[in-house]
């Protein structure tokens, strides 16, 4: 998990580099502006150019009235001064979490992923003139699942397998992220939007199950209560930190994955695979 979450912090790196590219633009005496990347230079001044379309352009010294390096302005074919200031999309999707949160568990544990979902809504405001760098926060409607099995040394069977328990928690969070993406330009009509922070959930509800079929004991309650002997304390309040990686295609359709992770409940991470559309 720290491999992929490295990973993907430095992938976020390089496409910021990549939001600061610039090419090569050639002012002509008579009045034209050639832009692309300056493939040739001879001794005599004379400079051969290739667009961002592939056509290729020779002009002499004679023709030439300047050359500069500047930075790109252009995306999807327009100026990028252009791109929304402010989006407004609706998201949902998958998520593949490991909430293992009980603080009575031992090295006989076994903890697994479950599935759960999420849909909410999204808000980004450009912060800058290029509106490449955004900040996006909005509401998430989260559904997540813990599950795992533990050996119950205080139990009164003869063997572990008489002493295992199985433990379900399934909780309801309302979260809010604040999130920085920028928006890099693959194709004509593709962005790359990788996106890093933090987000705050609240717990709206939820509940949990305790089966220990050998010791004939079962237990149900609130996760969001330190109540019973063995409640799988899920947190009401949580903060965790967050690395995206999304496409938007055609300005609109948005495909996205990520990974989260909460450092105050150790192994509490999990994957999400996201789908929306951009408004």
């Amino acid at each position: 998990m720290k491999k992929f979450l490295l990973s993907l912090v430095m992938l976020f790196g390089v496409a910021a580099v990549a939001t600061a590219q610039t090419q090569d633009v050639v002012y002509l005496n008579n009045g034209g502006i050639i832009k692309g990347k300056i493939i040739e230079k001879t001794p005599t001044g004379t400079i051969k150019i290739e667009t961002m379309c592939g056509s290729v352009f020779v002009y002499n010294a004679q023709e030439i009235k300047s050359v500069a390096n500047e930075k790109m302005t252009s995306i999807y074919g327009k100026k990028i001064v252009d791109l929304p200031k402010n989006i407004f999309g609706i998201r949902g999707g998958a998520l593949f979490a490991k909430a293992t949160l009980g603080s009575f568990l031992n090295d006989e544990s076994k903890r697994y992923f479950t599935t759960g979902y999420h849909v909410g809504g999204i808000y980004e405001v450009s912060l800058q003139k290029t509106n490449r760098w955004y900040f996006q926060t909005g509401v998430d409607f989260q559904y997540l699942r813990g599950k795992y099995t533990f050996v119950d040394e205080l139990g009164w069977g003869d063997t572990p397998e008489e002493n295992l328990v199985l433990t379900n928690t399934k909780a309801m969070y309302i979260e809010i992220p604040a999130m920085f993406t920028c928006k890099v330009e693959l194709g004509k009509s593709v962005l790359l939007c990788p996106a890093i922070g933090a987000a705050y959930s609240l717990g709206l509800t939820g509940k949990y199950t305790y089966d220990a079929p050998g010791n004939e004991v079962f237990e149900e309650g609130n996760p969001f209560k330190d109540e019973g002997d063995y409640n799988p304390y899920f947190g009401r309040h949580s903060v965790s930190l967050k690395v995206a990686l999304n496409l938007v295609v055609k300005k609109h359709l948005f495909i996205g994955c990520g990974i989260f992770a909460n450092p105050l409940f150790g192994d509490h991470w999990g994957l999400s695979a996201t789908l929306g559309c951009n408004f």
